[in-house]
């Protein structure tokens, strides 16, 4: 029974292959309009499409926060709102997406900027504009930080000294006058503390890109796309003809 059913579906399967091939100058012929359509709208009736791409580092960040502002960022690339001219002239300039790629050069990822449009000169301007207030709410909340650990560490410090010259006092381990002394020391370790703050503040910059420049983004996929579409079509159509014959057999 079972080599039955398999003989008949090979032979079905063989029909159908015929069938392709009775009208295979019908699929040859879909797919090229498919195709043609596509390079037609593409090179002709559509304006070419640039891309510029801007790169930020900021490894001092904490990953939760890189994720974070990453969120954020594509949130504006969604909603297209607010920020100039690249949101009331869309079509011209936009955020197409941010992400977080790997620095060939170092063991760190790098915020990308992606801005895509159909104005070169306008992606160039207003992805630099961009970049250069997201790079400034970056360094806000990489300062945020800093304070705070540094906040907590004075604190820890301070509250672990006093303790000791507390403890030492009731002892009698030592005097007023030395712990007055241990104090100037410990009012010195903080001021030096406080210049090394400054010094350890490692704030995001921008990437220098040597091609500084929005690229011609290459749109034969899409006449690719289209012509397996056309291709995908009309054997769908040829298909659904078949089985419609066979129904009718039956």
């Amino acid at each position: 029974m079972n080599e039955t059913e398999n003989q008949e579906i090979e032979i079905d399967l063989l029909e159908l292959l015929q069938e392709f091939k009775n009208n295979l100058a019908k699929i040859i012929g879909v797919t090229l309009l498919f195709t043609a359509a596509a390079a037609l709208y593409i090179c002709a009736l559509s304006a070419p499409k640039y891309s510029y791409a801007q790169l930020v580092d900021c490894a001092s960040l904490s990953d939760r926060d890189k994720i974070s502002f990453v969120n954020v960022f594509n949130e504006d690339a969604v909603s297209i709102k607010g920020h100039g001219k690249m949101w009331k002239e869309p079509k011209k300039c936009a955020l197409f997406k941010a992400e977080f790629v790997r620095d060939r050069n170092a063991a760190t990822n790098l915020l990308k900027f992606e801005f895509q449009g159909t104005d070169p000169d306008l992606i160039k301007k207003e992805g630099r504009a961009y970049t250069e207030d997201a790079l400034r709410k970056i360094n806000e909340r990489i300062v945020e930080l800093h304070e705070l650990r540094y906040g907590q560490e004075y604190f820890n410090t301070v509250r672990a000294e006093m303790n000791k010259i507390n403890s030492s006092l009731q002892d009698g381990s030592v005097t007023s006058q030395g712990a007055a002394k241990y104090l100037e020391l410990l009012k010195e370790r903080l001021e030096l503390k406080e210049k090394n703050k400054m010094l350890t503040l490692i704030k995001a910059e921008l990437v220098p890109n040597r091609e500084d420049e929005a690229e011609k983004i290459s749109r034969t996929r899409y006449i690719l796309i289209s012509g397996f579409l056309g291709l995908f079509l009309s054997l769908a159509y040829l298909t659904g003809r078949y089985c419609w014959r066979l129904s009718k057999k039956q």
